[in-house]
């Protein structure tokens, strides 16, 4: 996840760009500015400038070593790395790639790599980060004003809420500013307009993370009471940061109904750090693939010499399974390809619906919504020889075939035409508010049709003539 605003500096592997979803042409503008806004722990460097005179090896390796014992999340693991990094013979080694610096980076990373693996853990020469990184950790009241209409002008980065067929509540978003007291309006009345329905999904597939603070506020809609919900234990500054989810933050407006969270292979970060915690606090369920994997928050530190280590620094600990996502994601509860999440999900709480509905014509409603929902996933095309049966006239309904579709009139409203798509076996959607079924006879030839209203009604007619 992404740290705390007074405490982090919001960089994921290799840089802030992973939380933020800028356009492409702001990001080198606002870097910085991202940094400055998560960050109060000031980045450590060497006073050299950039040069392109040989790398002073000794110097770039003791440094190295100092910022890993003094930042990297796992004390043991930064120990052993500096050992081998400080040693004569590892410094010899790097003597021939002196003159090279990207090349030296390299090899530096992978030697780092095969004593201690971690991803997040990355070297580079990159003085114009280097520099970046030196900046002071206060972000301008002109730069603090950018960010915020940034966000505003994009609604906090909340795309729409919807409420879906079986009063299912839906709300995309993606991702978690620090702006709390810009979003915070927009998030209640968000969840305000949602507060009613059965069922509420949240989407994360195209979240890529942001605010620990955030991540707490939308978790405080759902709790009654004040709920431990995470830990992260900063490594830089030997302190750990609790996190509640608390009604009193979100004005005692509590969410009591089934919450179901979407989640992608590109769900990363502080969307991971929701998740996770709404999942293991037994508050949703989560539908989907598994998520990234970034629960250890990254800074660039300026190592000297236009040299710049990413050090993972602090860790999630979360309160039921004393671990956290890290490498590993979010592991959903039913996993599905991310392009059918939404589906699934939608099907699942339906179904819960399904098994508490207190009458015969509610669950035939229920069933209705959840074949209605059967068209969404791709199916193959039926062929000619199998929708010719199905041909005729039934009532006021003529089924016929045209451009190798079904397709039906209705002479009862004005010889209405719709076309006729395929639920599942010898069931169609007729139209927005009726489906129909093939009933066969026991020759096998389709000798009525019944017809399934959303209002759980269910009409028969009999096909005229021969079959």
């Amino acid at each position: 996840m992404i740290a705390p605003t007074k405490l982090f500096v919001a960089v994921a592997a290799r840089n802030a760009a992973h939380f933020f979803a800028y356009p492409a042409m702001l990001r080198p503008h606002l870097f910085a500015l991202l940094l400055l806004l998560t960050c109060a722990v000031p980045t450590f460097s060497w006073a050299q400038s950039p040069t392109p005179s040989p790398v002073n090896i000794p110097q770039l390796l003791d440094s190295v070593a100092l910022r890993l014992t003094q930042h990297y999340v796992f004390p043991a693991d930064a120990q052993r790395m500096a050992a081998y990094v400080q040693s004569p013979a590892t410094k010899q080694a790097y003597v021939a790639l002196a003159t090279t610096p990207k090349l030296l980076a390299k090899q530096v990373q992978a030697d780092l790599q095969t004593v201690h693996r971690d991803p997040h853990l990355f070297i580079e020469y990159n003085p114009a980060l280097a520099q970046n990184s030196r900046v002071s950790p206060q972000p301008t009241a002109e730069e603090t004003a950018q960010a915020q209409q940034y966000w505003k002008a994009n609604n906090y980065l909340f795309k729409k809420v919807e409420v879906l067929p079986g009063n299912l509540g839906y709300l995309p978003f993606t991702g978690f500013v620090p702006d709390l007291t810009g979003a915070q309006p927009t998030i209640s009345a968000a969840l305000q307009f949602l507060a009613h329905t059965s069922a509420l999904i949240i989407d994360l597939r195209d979240n890529m993370g942001g605010s620990p603070e955030m991540v707490s506020l939308l978790e405080s809609y759902f709790f009654k009471e004040r709920t431990h919900m995470n830990d992260l234990v900063n490594r830089s500054t030997n302190d750990t940061t609790v996190f509640y989810a608390d009604p009193a933050k979100a004005h005692h407006l509590t969410l009591s109904m089934p919450v179901y969270i979407l989640t992608s292979h590109g769900t990363f970060s502080g969307a991971e750090d929701f998740a996770y915690a709404m999942q293991k606090a037994n508050r949703a369920l989560v539908v989907g693939e598994i998520t990234g994997g970034g629960a250890h928050p990254t800074k660039p530190v300026s190592v000297g010499q236009g040299f710049v280590v990413s050090i993972p620094f602090a860790r999630s600990l979360n309160p039921v399974t004393h671990t956290d996502w890290e490498g590993t994601g979010v592991v959903p509860d039913v996993k599905t390809k991310a392009s059918n999440a939404l589906y699934t999900a939608r099907k699942l709480a339906l179904e819960a619906q399904r098994q508490t509905a207190p009458s015969e014509q509610e669950k035939r409603q229920l069933n209705y919504l959840l074949d209605e929902l059967l068209p969404l996933l791709p199916g193959p095309v039926l062929p000619v020889s199998v929708l010719q049966p199905y041909t005729g006239t039934y009532g006021p309904l003529t089924i016929y075939l045209a451009n190798k579709k079904l397709f039906c009139k209705n002479a009862e409203a004005g010889n209405l035409v719709s076309e006729l798509k395929h639920i599942a076996h010898n069931r169609f959607v007729l139209d927005d508010n009726a489906h129909v079924e093939f009933v066969k006879d026991t020759k096998g030839a389709c000798s009525l049709i019944k017809l399934y209203v959303s209002d759980g009604n269910i009409f028969e007619e009999r096909r005229k003539g021969p079959n």
